[in-house]
């Protein structure tokens, strides 16, 4: 995915979430009208995001759950009662990450004993390197020394008694790029990449989520070499507690996730989680992590570093632009944050050039602008 697409991919995603929200509150407050207004806003973002799936299965869970949304709507406009697999079990879907059901991907559970069909979640090694990741500098040098120089050389580090780390997790505010990197390091590894986010495997079914899980492992297991990316792992592997069967579901889908990550231990295959909440990981999760790693908000090296990567493919006078100007005013933005300030500033210089018919290059005061227009993500997650 291209950076360009990635900054409207996190843009929809977020305005997703947002509607979803007041959707779902219309409902509880008894407004029927009002939900179903924001369900079809829902849709319209989610038909947006599916355009820019690089996935299939993604694209084809994006529409699956725009077309149950749009149901939705249509019985609460006629005052009729919602069935729960239309709306509800997607409730888990948050900022659009994921369908909630088993649409789209084989469901665990099933029966069959078919083997675990990999087309529903393999990709291809991304066309993606850490040369088109803006700035992490000290994060791209720790991946390399402690995940791709082991995979790389694992005859030296054996000399050393030391294995390669099969369990990484980034930690961090949201928008700082952890999901970009990830992709980052599975194009510089040559891998095949497996990307799941909580909703993929999550569910209220006793034993369902566990299957699911165990169907994924074994996907990455059987494409070697593998780089399997779960993101919102705090809602895959969160603290243990007993009593509902829901609960029960989770401690079952935990369990999973422990022995997988034991059996994984000498596979060529690379877990990669991301959190934004890491102190709600579960305990025994966390330890199966070899490597924990904090991805805080880009520095100001970084964000003029990102803001560079996201103009670099557009007419910009960048000799021109006061950069330390710009990476003071961006402080406290996020790298998802700078993407959209990159492409805001890119329509307004676009909007000049379609006035005058001719090629108008990005320059300070697009920049400027642009910051002025786009709210920092990291302060909402502050408070």
């Amino acid at each position: 995915m291209s950076l360009e697409k990635s900054a409207q991919k996190s843009h929809f995603e977020s305005e997703y979430k947002n509607y979803r929200e007041q959707a779902e509150r219309a409902r509880k407050e008894g407004n029927a009208k009002k939900a179903a207004r924001y369900y079809r806003q829902c849709v319209e973002v989610l038909q947006d995001i599916a355009e820019l799936e690089s996935s299939g299965r993604l694209t084809q869970e994006r529409l699956e759950l725009a077309k149950n949304l749009n149901t939705a709507a249509d019985r609460l406009e006629n005052d009729q009662p919602l069935v729960s697999d239309e709306t509800d079990s997607e409730s888990s879907t948050g900022s659009g990450s994921g369908s909630g059901g088993n649409e789209g991907r084989p469901a665990g559970g099933d029966g069959d004993g078919d083997e675990a069909d990999p087309s529903a979640y393999l990709e291809d090694p991304p066309d993606l390197s850490f040369g088109d990741v803006g700035g992490m500098t000290d994060l791209k040098e720790t991946l390399k020394d402690q995940v791709i120089d082991p995979l790389e050389r694992p005859e030296l580090y054996e000399e050393y008694n030391l294995g390669v780390v099969n369990g990484v997790l980034l930690y961090g505010p949201p928008g700082t790029g952890k999901t970009y990197i990830t992709e980052a390091l599975a194009g510089e590894l040559d891998y095949n990449y497996i990307e799941a986010q909580a909703s993929d495997i999550t569910s209220s079914l006793v034993g369902e989520a566990a299957e699911n899980m165990s169907e994924m492992f074994e996907v990455a297991r059987d494409n070697q070499p593998c780089l399997l990316f779960m993101d919102e792992i705090e809602a895959i592997a969160a603290e243990r507690s007993g009593g509902s069967q829901k609960t029960m579901s989770e401690s079952q889908m935990i369990t999973q996730f422990l022995t997988e990550m034991s059996e994984t231990k000498g596979e060529d295959v690379v877990v990669v989680s991301a959190t934004n909440l890491p102190d709600e990981i579960d305990a025994a999760a966390w330890r199966r992590f070899d490597e924990r790693i904090e991805v805080p908000p880009p520095d100001a090296t970084a964000r003029g570093a990102i803001l560079r990567v996201h103009l670099r493919e557009r007419p910009v006078l960048t000799d021109e632009i006061e950069w330390d100007q710009i990476k003071e005013r961006t402080d406290g933005y996020s790298a998802s944050d700078l993407e959209i300030i990159a492409s805001t500033a890119a329509r307004k210089a676009l909007k000049e050039a379609r006035a005058s018919d001719e090629v108008v290059p990005i320059t300070q005061k697009h920049l400027e602008m642009a910051i002025e227009s786009t709210k920092s993500s990291l302060e909402a997650w502050d408070k």
